[in-house]
């Protein structure tokens, strides 16, 4: 073990040496690469930089403090709160009170389904026929569809549903922050009942990642994966039959929210701690518990996607079943699958506490004499391996998305990794709060700024198409980068303008639409022009001629062309 100022150097080494690799890599590619490699030359290389600035200067003449720093479930609960609110003030705040990503938009579109009582939002004929004309991405196919619904798992949308009945479903996501907070604060009790440092540390941690209460501002499905991992955590700690049987439940819970393989890769590195122990009867009782939660959700695709069936007799499956998917989503990995994974993973380090990534590496020491680090940190390989190999690309996000129910993992990482510093301890105590204070003051109002400068152009855009005085605003995928993300409806079709893909729209969609001769604005480049100067490109000629034929094309139809 490095001890003393030896440490502090290698940790700082650590930091230098990733902020460096940040810069190599945004130079090499390019920021219109792809948003991963966008991000990173925007946002997280700044971050970097200025984290491994922020630790020279925390680590400059450190005082000595032997006092623990301790809490209590008390202090736990107001951190937790305090984090809770700030997230929720966020999503309006900062987050201009808009859902930019389609995993955000289909989780409210399928909320507001649920709340009804329905499984799927049932289309006219009409639409029916003409549906991609609405922007059906990631939603199960139908061609010609009886009814709509996102192609994810319904979990996370069935709790802002709920939510919703009681409050507002924007709470969802705070909510999900503050019982992963408690629920950290719970296993770290019980994994050191004698030490009561570990979970004050924890807690440091968690409230100082701005992944997490970035996350918690969005309708994702994120922050109800960390939060139940933790609770499942938790209770597998129990062992005891009904903490087992209730950590099956969160298990179901935790499969059905969002991507069916995102908890067991949490859940296998530690449920083959009992093949270990020689525990079998808890071994076959998970064993079988998973089996038949796997069973529930892997048909569940299946049945969803015949609700959106004109004839559900008829049909076969098709793109719903995972085999598909998967099919799918390796053949989309592409030249940039090592690039998108440096990205992220930047990204993560970026987005975390200062001393999060370092302690975690401290803590891997821990695996030679322990065997939950050592399945806490197979979690994290194991997430970072298969989202390699089957998804490198994220798409939107704070932080690296795909790690984010792993979050607790590596925070406990980092207390196995605390409690290794021994005798170093009384320097990295006031190391630690000086971090957590400049990760406050400094760090995050840079992030949350960038959070917002993320959000608001598409944001403005968005209220902008709202007061369009027509019956359909017509928008082009090639305005500007993510402009098809902005033709998001309302699942019974009851808010004008409805917003059509102008790309999706032929000859006879036009003939569909125009019967009634209603009312059609296309959305001009001028409009859209927030969101290209962000990214820093937006639509050529060649748009603009697409934009006069299709215009043509609907005014001989019958429809009114407006502005």
């Amino acid at each position: 073990m490095i001890a003393g100022e030896g440490l502090f150097r290698v940790t700082f080494r650590r930091i230098a040496a990733l902020t460096i690799l940040a810069f190599v890599v945004s130079a090499l590619l390019g920021p219109a690469t792809d948003l991963s490699l966008f991000l990173l030359h925007r946002q997280d290389r700044w971050l970097l930089l200025s984290g491994s600035l922020l630790f020279a200067i925390c680590s400059w003449k450190l005082p000595m403090r032997r006092a623990p720093l301790e809490g209590s479930w008390r202090i736990a609960l107001a951190g937790t709160t305090g984090m809770a609110l700030m997230t929720w003030a966020g999503h309006y705040w900062i987050l201009s009170a808009y859902d930019m990503s389609r995993d955000e938009q289909m989780a409210v579109f399928d909320a507001a389904v649920f709340a009804r009582g329905a499984f799927a939002a049932s289309l006219p004929e009409m639409w029916g026929h003409h549906s991609d004309l609405l922007n059906t991405m990631f939603m199960y196919k139908a061609d010609p569809r009886a009814a709509w619904i996102s192609d994810y798992l319904p979990l996370n949308a069935a709790f802002r549903a709920l939510i919703g009945l009681l409050a507002t479903p924007t709470l969802s996501g705070p909510l999900m922050t503050l019982v992963g907070g408690l629920a950290l604060w719970s296993c770290t009790r019980r994994i050191w009942p004698d030490d009561r440092e570990p979970a004050m540390i924890g807690l440091l941690l968690y409230a100082g990642s701005a992944q997490i209460l970035a996350n918690g501002m969005t309708a994702y499905a994120m922050p109800g994966h960390l939060a139940l991992n933790l609770v499942w955590l938790r209770l597998f700690l129990h062992k005891t039959w009904w903490a087992d049987f209730m950590a099956l439940l969160v298990g179901f819970l935790a499969v059905g929210l969002h991507q069916p393989i995102m908890h067991p890769i949490f859940a296998a590195p530690i449920l083959s701690l009992l093949l270990l122990e020689k525990s079998w009867r808890r071994a076959a009782f998970f064993f079988g518990g998973y089996l038949t939660i796997g069973g529930f959700w892997y048909l569940w695709p299946s049945w969803m996607a015949s609700l959106v069936q004109i004839d559900p007799s008829g049909f076969g499956g098709g793109s719903a079943d995972y085999l598909n998917r998967l099919t799918s989503a390796l053949e989309r990995g592409g030249d940039l699958r090592a690039a998108d994974m440096m990205a992220n993973l930047l990204r993560f380090v970026a987005w975390q506490h200062l001393l999060l990534i370092p302690l975690a590496i401290a803590g891997l020491g821990a695996m030679r004499g322990e065997r939950l680090p050592a399945a806490l940190a197979g979690g994290i390989v194991l997430t970072i391996t298969v989202m390699a190999i089957i998804l490198p690309y994220q798409g939107h996000g704070f932080g690296y998305r795909y790690l984010h129910g792993l979050i607790g993992n590596f925070i406990l990482l980092a207390l196995f990794g605390w409690r290794s510093l021994g005798e170093a301890l009384p320097r990295w105590r006031p190391l630690l709060i000086r971090t957590s204070l400049a990760g406050l003051v400094i760090l995050l109002p840079v992030q949350m700024w960038m959070a917002h400068a993320f959000y608001a152009a598409p944001a403005h855009v968005s209220e902008q198409v709202d007061q369009v005085d027509a019956d359909y605003a017509v928008i082009s995928a090639s305005d500007a980068p993510f402009a098809a993300d902005l033709v998001i409806n309302p699942p019974y079709l009851d808010k004008r303008p409805l917003r059509l893909l102008r790309e999706a729209i032929d000859p006879e969609a036009a003939l569909a639409i125009c019967a009634s001769q209603p009312s059609i604005a296309l959305i001009s480049a001028s409009m859209t022009e927030p969101m290209a100067a962000y990214y820093g490109f937006g639509r050529g000629k060649a748009d603009d001629a697409a934009e006069r034929e299709v215009a043509q094309m609907l005014r001989r139809a019958g429809c009114k062309i407006g502005g």
